[in-house]
């Protein structure tokens, strides 16, 4: 075990760690987080680690290693990504090893040779082959500094990919007691958190959580419709780049694939029925981006660190929020901006339900509620961003605006136009099918479950339906025509809104609320398109296009594959694309000055240094270009800001001239409330706003002081204690004001209660 540190000592054991890095890696500074988890580490401490993909995992337990020049072990599951992490480590001459069944036999008595005689640093083995009696008496006579274990979710059962041989892990601890060990993971929640400690049997371990939140991805989810050509779209958007689309099933990566390649988008697919030799050539192509596009089951990427992913797309739902954060944070993993499109079907929760039924060995209970926390948060109209940092339980704050990073902060939801018409009609269809039922013996209302209530409004003619009585309601078959998704999708929101309510499983059925049956006006919302540009550099980061050279970075990776397929790794290995970036933004004329550029250590220096500058000094030749920039950090990451739409510019413009809510709604061809929604947001925009052109100042007052009265936390509250005779539009607008008033004011009026569903 490493000897605990003196406090005396800190101070110098920080200057090593920042030496080393700097060395080795060309950083100047770690990550508050990284170097929390590597200063425990230097101490011996147990930790559990949770660090989202692209959030320097590897460094946390690679950097210990090096200060103290002993033998890290790092258990991993995926031979393709110990063997990409031992080329990097070789290639800034870190002194790495991997033992895997891959390895020929000379080969492995090489590496245990050189275990023997300290001469190894790290050591990357998988979970099956450390519990061996050969293997665990080797480790015992190399003096094994620490244990670290990658993915270390797949040791717990209540994770989202747990797998049988990540139980033998703790076996660690009863060959080497002393020997700290520290568990990995991108994706865990506090059970998960809790159960990786217990297994590995850690002792007072000492938790790290990252931040969750990804500002460099964009979520979009979107519906089936016309899938292939917006899946298309988003590939061109990344031309020469890396694309995944995670697949169900094998049969639809293979029908995915061969759409698209019909289309001209040179595409494979890869799933665990391929030959494995099929399988390898593919993930290496991926790998050394001499294929861009891969459709796949999910097995496919967790071996693969390409770093320059920019696209990942899920043609089904995934299976948990875990799943969907790892997958989707294959993409950007070096911190440029990506994007992550999930196409959405309430279809597809029901398939992956019952094909999950099918695996003797899941817990129904426990998967099913994992998928329903996916399903929740696709038809969700609330930030992607914060929805995701709050289900690993972090809080986001979403900026003014917007994030400017998933679809509903650009505008990827519309209101319904005819919301209230919609909503009034499907509500009075529950009504009607509760009548067929009538009351049960308890006295409570009956109901159909929710796929029942959405074929009856589309005029289904099944054989339950003509049974039960319900194609003879007033209501059945008014929406005939519409796709079962967005029938569907609009019942679920007046779930959401308390206009219907759903009962508990094993027997989920909708019936009306008290409050349902009284409500006039609904919010319903679609998933309307986004605006994007083809380029997604002019798109996505404009600040770098401006900050580098777009020429000199293409000559920069045309000379990185060539280096790459000379020395067998995939490019990324050999340098980012964030370095080479910096690089062509600096345009150094000397190699200490490339060498002060992130990125550099100093192998890595010594070995490519010299090309870099000579491809430098050929594409200057001749040109007017200043050398040697200034370069401030890392090339910024900048969302695209939330589109202004040609109709918000028009209504602002409108209400700044005080124009009526009337007016505005003719001018604009939209409904009433949609004007009234406008005008709270003008409102929220511009909160001195004189608010007489469209209320009554009487009217205000009586607002504003049922408001005080019961808070400003709600709308229904202050519509009830308004005795119902006010509309929620001057409620909303009002309500508005006072709350930009009392921030103004530093004062927190807000009260809690209320109704949460009339929430605004």
């Amino acid at each position: 075990m490493i000897a605990e540190q003196p406090k005396s000592d800190s101070q110098s054991t920080s200057m090593n760690i920042l030496e080393t890095l700097r060395t080795v890696w060309g950083f100047d500074s770690l990550r508050p987080v990284q170097q929390e988890v590597v200063e425990a580490s230097l101490v011996g401490r147990d930790a559990v680690v949770v660090m989202p993909t692209g959030g320097g995992k590897s460094l946390c337990y690679q950097l210990p290693a090096l200060v103290t020049q002993s033998l890290t072990v790092v258990v991993s599951p995926l031979i393709a990504l110990m063997k990409d992490q031992v080329d990097a480590l070789r290639l800034v001459g870190v002194e790495a090893a991997a033992l895997n069944s891959s390895l020929p036999d000379f080969e492995i008595a090489e590496i245990e040779e050189a275990l023997r005689a300290g001469q190894i640093r790290l050591l990357y083995i998988s979970p099956e082959r450390l519990v061996t009696q050969g293997m665990i008496a080797l480790l015992k006579q190399s003096r094994v500094a620490r244990f670290a274990i990658d993915e270390a979710h797949c040791i717990s059962a209540w994770g989202h990919d747990f797998r049988p041989e990540y139980r033998q892990m703790s076996l660690i601890r009863e060959h080497f007691p002393e020997t700290p060990i520290m568990a990995f993971t991108a994706t865990a929640t506090p059970r998960v958190q809790r159960d990786i400690a217990i297994q590995l049997r850690l002792t007072k371990p000492k938790l790290f959580v990252g931040t969750f939140d990804r500002p460099n991805l964009t979520y979009r989810i979107q519906s089936k419709d016309d899938k292939l050509a917006k899946m298309i779209q988003a590939i061109r958007r990344h031309p020469g780049e890396g694309t995944i689309v995670y697949a169900l099933s094998r049969a639809d990566t293979e029908s995915i694939a061969e759409d698209l390649c019909a289309e001209g988008v040179q595409a494979q697919a890869y799933h665990a029925g391929l030959d494995a030799a099929v399988r390898s050539r593919i993930s290496e192509e991926f790998a050394q981006e001499k294929l861009h596009v891969v459709v796949a089951t999910i097995a496919f990427g967790m071996g693969i660190d390409r770093a320059n992913v920019r696209c990942v797309m899920h043609d089904c739902i995934p299976k948990s929020m875990e799943a969907y954060q790892q997958e989707t944070g294959r993409a950007g993993r070096d911190g440029l901006p990506a994007e992550c499109v999930l196409f959405f079907s309430l279809g597809d929760v029901e398939r992956v339900r019952r094909l999950m039924a099918l695996d003797p060995k899941s817990d129904p209970g426990h998967q099913g509620a994992l998928l329903e926390e996916v399903r929740n948060f696709a038809m969700a109209r609330s930030c992607r961003h914060k929805a995701l940092s709050e289900h690993f339980g972090q809080s986001y704050e979403v900026p003014e605006g917007g994030c400017g990073a998933c679809d509903v902060c650009l505008e990827g939801l519309i209101p319904l136009a005819n919301a209230d018409e919609v909503g009034a009609k499907i509500r009075d269809a529950v009504l009607e099918l509760q009548g067929l039922l009538g009351a049960s013996r308890s006295g409570e209302a009956r109901g159909f479950g929710l796929s029942y209530v959405a074929r009856v409004l589309r005029g289904e003619n099944k054989k339950e339906i003509r049974e039960r009585g319900a194609h003879e309601i007033p209501h059945y078959g008014i929406f005939k025509g519409q796709s079962t998704e967005r029938v569907t999708s609009w019942i679920r929101q007046l779930v959401d809104q308390g206009v219907l309510a759903q009962s508990m499983p094993p027997y989920p059925v909708v019936t009306v609320t008290e409050s349902g049956r009284e409500a006039s006006q609904f919010e319903i919302y679609e998933h309307g398109a986004i605006e994007t540009k083809s380029s997604r550099r002019s798109k996505s980061v404009p600040a770098i296009q401006e900050a580098y050279d777009e020429g000199l970075f293409e000559m920069f990776r045309e000379w990185r594959k060539r280096v790459a397929d000379d020395r067998g790794v995939p490019p990324y290995v050999v340098f980012h694309d964030a370095t080479l970036m910096r690089v062509a933004a600096v345009m150094p004329s000397s190699l200490a000055r490339l060498g002060s550029v992130p990125g550099f250590g100093e192998k890595r220096l010594a070995d490519f240094g010299d090309d870099l500058l000579r491809i430098i000094e050929e594409y200057v030749a001749g040109k007017e270009v200043t050398r040697d920039q200034p370069l401030h950090g890392a090339p910024p990451v900048e969302r695209p800001k939330p589109k202004s739409t040609s109709n918000q510019k028009q209504t602002q413009e409108l209400f700044a001239r005080s124009e009526s809510v009337e007016a505005v709604a003719e001018a604009l061809g939209i409904q009433l409330r949609s004007a009234w929604n406008n005008l709270e947001r003008f409102v929220e925009t511009y909160p001195s706003s004189d608010l007489s052109p469209w209320i009554a100042p009487e009217l205000e007052s009586r607002i504003r002081a049922a408001a005080q009265e019961v808070g400003l936390g709600y709308r229904k509250p202050i519509f009830e204690a308004l005795g119902g005779e006010v509309d929620y539009g001057p409620i909303s607008v009002v309500r508005a004001k006072m709350i930009a008033e009392s921030e103004g004011n530093g004062a927190t009026e807000i009260r809690e209660g209320g109704d949460p569903e009339h929430a605004m």
